[in-house]
């Protein structure tokens, strides 16, 4: 990787042209070539200072494996060592509109980190997976950047953007929404139009956009139910509360589940000795409230009670005294009669 790198270099002062086309790299790869490029052009006392491009006119990265993952890294080489380039061709990869949105509108727009006009004049993105959605942006950013530098002293040129052979959908009617827009575009080469900013060619030759896998045409997919409908969950296993089956239920389990019935019957246990814990403090609150309020009766009784008794004993003793006065009474009678008659 290094040498070849270092043949890039090379190639790069000799035609002021970086070719890295038909070689099917992938991200990491072309990555990797880029970075080399940049180290050798700081090894070898090209870069003496902080921002200075290096001598080329077109970057050609055509016929790769470039996707959204690597074309960042190629993106920014562009804006930055090969800003000086007015043909930049991704044809011939894999890129998607992900890709388009994120990355490449920052292409068509002035693009260049050192000077403040800088555009490309050719864009080759055909043969690639971009749909409507990047294409619509790739074209309404192109525009409005040269459409705000038409009074400049040196306006940028016309913006050859090749977006054939892709996957856009109803080509014509998107070319037809942008001019409604007041979007200056032209899908024809010899326009005299002087103020179209875009210029799209076979912009109508695009393919179909790729299929989705197909669903498979068996009434059954496995296990899964139905072809076309979520599979359903099984329903809950129902549970009897009759304790005469517990046991049964408990060995049918371990019995299926092995090791797994006994941890289900132990988790069992464990929940319900736990409930037990948790109810034993709420008992013994209960039962030590009953306790003082059946002290509490029993006190209240035996006071009703003693409150009760006072008035029958006070009228007991009253009566018992009465007698006893009534006897003595009589008793001194008896006696003083007695004497008298002696």
């Amino acid at each position: 990787m290094a040498q070849k790198a270092q043949n890039l270099w090379d190639e790069i002062h000799e035609k002021n042209r970086l070719d890295l086309s038909d070689q099917r790299l992938s991200d990491e790869e072309i990555g990797q070539l880029l970075k080399g490029i940049h180290m050798i052009s700081r090894t070898s006392g090209h870069q003496t200072e902080r921002m200075k491009p290096l001598p080329l006119t077109e970057l050609d990265f055509s016929g790769n494996n470039l996707t959204r993952a690597g074309i960042g890294e190629v993106v920014q080489f562009a804006r930055t060592q090969g800003c000086d380039a007015t043909l930049v061709d991704l044809s011939d990869n894999q890129l998607c509109d992900t890709a388009a949105v994120d990355e490449l509108t920052r292409l068509v727009k002035n693009y260049s980190a050192f000077a403040a006009n800088n555009f490309i004049s050719e864009l080759l993105l055909n043969g690639n997976n971009i749909g409507k959605t990047g294409a619509t942006k790739l074209i309404q950013y192109a525009h409005w950047e040269r459409d705000r530098f038409k009074t400049a002293e040196n306006p940028p040129p016309r913006l050859k953007l090749n977006l054939s052979d892709n996957c856009i959908d109803r080509p014509s009617e998107l070319a037809d929404e942008l001019k409604s827009k007041r979007i200056k575009l032209t899908c024809v080469a010899d326009d005299d139009d002087k103020e179209s900013t875009v210029y799209l060619p076979d912009f109508m030759d695009q393919r179909d956009p790729p299929r989705e896998k197909p669903i498979s045409t068996s009434r059954y997919n496995g296990n899964r139910g139905p072809v076309g409908r979520p599979s359903r969950p099984p329903p809950p296993r129902q549970i009897r509360r009759d304790r005469s089956h517990s046991f049964e239920r408990r060995d049918r389990g371990r019995d299926r589940g092995g090791y797994r019935g006994r941890e289900r019957s132990r988790s069992r246990d464990r929940d319900r000795d736990r409930g037990r814990r948790e109810r034993e403090p709420s008992r013994e609150r209960y039962r030590g409230r009953e306790r003082s309020r059946s002290r509490d009766r029993r006190d209240d009784r035996a006071e009703s009670g003693r409150r009760e008794e006072r008035p029958a004993r006070r009228a007991r003793s009253e009566s018992r005294s009465e007698e006893e006065k009534k006897s003595r009474t009589d008793r001194y009678k008896d006696e003083s009669e007695s004497e008298r008659d002696d």
